[in-house]
């Protein structure tokens, strides 16, 4: 894919190119008498073409600008994303430091190799988003579809995010009917939105709070859900949280966290289900977000 700049470069030359046609049409005199003469059809044809090629000119302008608005947040949202790989990064290298150059208790050293095995997975995962979302934005990404239980994907997803639940005090509660039928859905894809989502709720909900996951079918559909009881989310962020690199402002350090990345996946991956993904906030007292994809094959 061609470089946002490389397109702005060739927008300003067409920009240049347009002024210079600006003003041919009134260079009738060095192009010989005949051309667009002064006769009052000639002048209406000169304003005529002018106008048009200003419109042109003050539209070029317009998207070179939005162009480099572009390329400005895609480059500080890259670097976002380089902050969120640097922080398992940096998580890895302190246990291993430590692991090296002090004697400990096994029992010590088994939980820093824990903890870096599992920043190294957060590392994998975040860089897997990011090439599966390239790939399904040039619908290069193939869904695997397979039988998959609901309640073992909730259980797997959610099993990751324990330590922390313990750790923040902030309390998982699992909603999902022993009796729900298989659905055919790629696990891969569908486990990474649910993390996705439980990872928001986690950053986003204060110390002991409550995140409650649920799923259920009807009519043929499977519907997931995750709510917290976190921030919430003002109503002019509501229609933008799916877009690429859009995050929500804020003035708190989680508002902050995150490459913009995230839900836009969660969206795409839904989409390439033929699914739905939607999301309902409160402010002050927390959001919801749903998708629901089709069960069968």
């Amino acid at each position: 894919m061609k470089s946002i700049s490389l397109y702005s470069a060739r927008f300003r030359v067409i920009e240049y190119v347009s002024y210079f046609l600006l003003v041919v049409p009134w260079l009738g005199g060095l192009l010989g008498e005949n051309f667009l003469s002064g006769t009052p059809a000639g002048l209406v044809l000169k304003l005529t073409l002018s106008a048009a090629i200003l419109a042109f000119i003050f539209l070029l302008r317009d998207v070179r600008r939005k162009i480099h608005s572009l390329d400005t947040l895609k480059q500080n949202l890259s670097l976002a994303a380089i902050h969120d790989l640097k922080g398992p990064l940096t998580a890895i290298i302190g246990a291993l430091s430590i692991i090296e150059e002090t004697d400990m208790e096994p029992g010590l050293r088994d939980n820093l190799l824990r903890a870096a095995s599992q920043s190294s997975r957060d590392m994998v995962g975040l860089i897997q988003i990011l090439l599966d979302t390239e790939k399904m934005e040039i619908a290069e990404m193939v869904v695997q579809k397979r039988p998959l239980e609901a309640c073992a994907l909730i259980n797997e997803a959610t099993a990751r995010f324990m330590p922390v639940s313990v750790k923040t005090g902030i309390k998982l509660v699992i909603s999902a009917g022993e009796g729900l039928p298989s659905l055919y859905a790629d696990r891969d894809l569908l486990l990474r939105v649910m993390e996705n989502l439980l990872l928001n709720a986690f950053r986003y909900s204060r110390r002991g709070g409550e995140i409650r996951i649920k799923a259920g079918s009807s009519g043929g559909k499977f519907r997931f859900e995750v709510a917290d009881t976190g921030s919430g989310i003002a109503p002019g962020h509501i229609k933008r949280v799916f877009e690429k690199y859009y995050r929500v402002d804020g003035n708190d350090e989680n508002s902050r966290q995150g490459s913009g990345f995230g839900l836009y996946f969660c969206r795409l991956a839904v989409e390439a289900h033929k699914g739905l993904i939607a999301i309902d906030s409160v402010p002050g007292r927390g959001t919801t977000v749903s998708f629901e994809i089709p069960g069968g094959a």
